[in-house]
């Protein structure tokens, strides 16, 4: 169970400090899982289990500060959140799929860092939530989300995003969104074996839809061409 994984009950009264210590390291152990979800191989994968994912990882926040969450209350504070930053959380999702639709097989490679990036923000929101007991503005939570997406961002360390423990939450979260009792076996794609022109001409439309910063186009551009 995704629950099991992420843990948070039953442990000894924490300090504040170490309260918020245990909050950032379930944050990144589930930003990097949904970093993850972007790099398996399956269009939409990442929209179908970052749900249970961002819910399994408030619950477990707020049970660090000892409050008693249910899944429809960690569902709730995530669409405040969602409603409240708009565009900066349905960006990143948008271009997560976009990216692996247009293309296959480096796609999760550009989109990943935004969706560890919203992880970590909605994990830093929901962290302030609850330090707070509930007493926080729409106003603070953007500026909280907008601050920590951009930091999260310039920090992502890819190599974590295909560590076992990230891949294993991540097929957790997709099995749950599924109701699916074990891991299924996903299709490859390999985006190799694509023509180079098309895949440089599908990047070029994602640099041109703002989808990706020229740094992430000039990337994956020169990745492409090390394979001719």
């Amino acid at each position: 169970m995704l629950s099991d994984l992420l843990g948070g009950k039953g442990k000894k009264p924490l300090s504040p400090s170490q309260r918020e210590e245990a909050a950032r390291d379930l944050s990144e152990k589930c930003g990097y899982a949904a970093a993850a979800l972007t790099i398996l191989p399956i269009p939409l994968s990442e929209v179908v289990a970052v749900m249970p994912l961002h819910v399994g990882m408030v619950v477990g926040i707020g049970n660090v500060y000892g409050a008693d969450v249910t899944r429809d209350s960690a569902q709730h504070l995530i669409l405040r959140i969602g409603a409240t930053v708009g565009l900066s959380l349905l960006g990143s999702r948008i271009a997560t799929t976009a990216a692996k639709v247009l293309l296959p097989g480096l796609g999760g490679l550009i989109s990943a860092p935004f969706m560890y990036a919203s992880t970590i923000a909605i994990g830093t929101v929901a962290r302030l939530y609850f330090a707070n007991a509930g007493e926080i503005s729409d106003e603070e939570i953007k500026a909280a989300y907008d601050d920590e997406f951009k930091q999260a961002k310039r920090s992502f360390d890819p190599t974590r995003a295909r560590s076992s423990s990230a891949q294993e939450l991540a097929e957790a979260a997709a099995r749950e969104a599924k109701g699916e009792p074990a891991a299924a076996e996903a299709p490859q794609v390999s985006g190799e074996q694509e023509d180079p022109v098309a895949r440089l001409e599908r990047l070029k439309a994602l640099l041109d839809k703002g989808l990706i910063d020229q740094d992430e186009y000039d990337a994956v551009k020169k990745r492409i061409l090390d394979t001719i």
